[in-house]
């Protein structure tokens, strides 16, 4: 035991001069991570699903009344968020309907209005591009036919009490009848979005799309840095640990104090990531609900990213236990790095992954990382991934000293 400090100190020593290496390899690596992170952001904006349904009209909207039909439909109803109407000229909504800057074109006939107003029906033309077949097309297709249906129902009901009062009330006036019956229409169809709430089936227990870069990203930088560390694995001399082992060092004692002097620089590198961050998204403006709901920073993440650091930085030094060279020790961790963002969620959401794929990435430890910092960010009352990280963490040390205990001996 006498030993142990002595080995300690020299293991320091030896993290010390890699130090400065380490912390420019950390750096590069924070602000390729934030670029990813940005781009990745701006890409899901930029995303056609989330843009707004955008319809031409052309024709006879010109007139009084369905001008202000438009503004009252584009100002009140609460499907201004998702469609917008665009009023324009016949030629240039046919031109931008064939480019694909719309999802549609509705064309009303001459005295539309007017016809109306004597209960003459004229149809209204919806122009589409046939080859369409993304979301704004398809919504618009089920806006129109309702839409449609609506219309016409409408016509009816007003008609049919117009002419129920002109025949059994002879001194009500059925124009007015008819004008009134609109009138309720109308509050009812823009006041609809009291007949339904919106409901995100289990959206308490998820991650917000920035939360879920920084933890995604958080992981994915700690497998890659291993790589950083790969002269403080390759320089070790095997003859060395079996001398120190016959000397009275055995295994579990060399095991130790090379793994802490690998987790303290995998701290500093934390701290200097955290910082970083915390500088980037304070410039860039990025805003982390989960943070915002506990008054917290990027920095305030750390504490919460020591336990799957902790169970990653012993799966690393694992695997260069089992590398024979520096060389297959990097490939080996650049690849483990590679696979497992990709299967447990950091770059994508795992949901995107057929069934069997999604269980093994929770299986896996960045997977299981992953889930350790969902629920901290969210203040669950317990962390179901709490016991798996803790058991990781000590099956790959107990691995790790098998493995130098077997090379010792041998």
């Amino acid at each position: 035991m006498r030993k142990l400090p002595s080995y300690f100190g020299l293991q320091l020593k030896r993290a010390a001069r890699l130090l400065p290496r380490m912390l420019a390899v950390t750096l590069l690596l924070a602000v390729l991570s934030a670029m990813s992170a940005l781009i990745l952001a701006r890409l899901n904006e930029d995303d056609p699903s989330r843009e707004r349904v955008r319809i031409g009209v052309a024709g006879d909207s010109g007139e009084e009344i369905l001008s202000q039909a438009l503004d009252l439909l584009q100002s009140v109803d609460s499907s201004r968020f998702s469609v917008g109407f665009v009023r324009m000229e016949e030629a240039e909504g046919r031109k931008l309907l064939e480019k694909g800057e719309l999802s549609g074109l509705v064309l009303f006939p001459d005295g539309f209005a007017q016809a109306l107003q004597y209960g003459e029906h004229r149809p209204v033309t919806y122009l589409t591009n046939t080859a369409g077949s993304d979301v704004g097309s398809l919504m618009t297709r089920e806006l129109v036919a309702s839409i449609s249906s609506l219309i016409l129902e409408t016509e009816n009901a007003v008609y049919g009490a117009q002419a129920l009062v002109q025949a059994q009330l002879p001194d009500r006036d059925p124009y007015r009848a008819g004008d009134q019956l609109i009138t309720r229409y109308a509050s009812a169809i823009l006041d609809r979005a009291r007949l339904y709430a919106l409901e995100l089936p289990q959206a308490g227990d998820s991650l917000s799309l920035a939360a879920s870069y920084l933890c995604g990203l958080s992981l994915v930088f700690v497998l890659l840095w291993s790589v950083s560390c790969s002269p403080f694995f390759s320089r070790r001399s095997r003859e060395l640990g079996q001398v120190l082992s016959a000397d009275g060092l055995g295994a579990a004692a060399q095991v130790f104090c090379e793994f802490l002097a690998f987790f303290l620089l995998l701290l500093c590198a934390l701290a200097a990531a955290g910082l970083l961050a915390f500088l980037l998204l304070g410039r860039f403006g990025v805003v982390i609900p989960e943070l915002q709901r506990t008054e917290g920073s990027a920095l305030s993440l750390l504490p919460a990213l020591l336990p799957p650091a902790l169970m990653l930085g012993a799966f690393q030094f694992l695997l260069y236990e089992l590398s024979g060279s520096a060389v297959s020790g990097i490939l080996l961790q650049f690849l483990s790095a590679v696979l497992q963002g990709y299967l447990s969620g950091c770059f994508y959401p795992s949901s995107f992954f057929p069934e069997g794929l999604r269980r093994l990435g929770a299986l896996l430890p960045a997977g299981v990382g992953m889930e350790y910092l969902r629920a901290a960010l969210l203040a669950l009352p317990e962390n179901p991934a709490r016991v798996l990280v803790w058991s990781y963490f000590l099956l790959f040390l107990l691995l790790s000293l098998l493995l130098r205990r077997r090379r010792n001996r041998s």
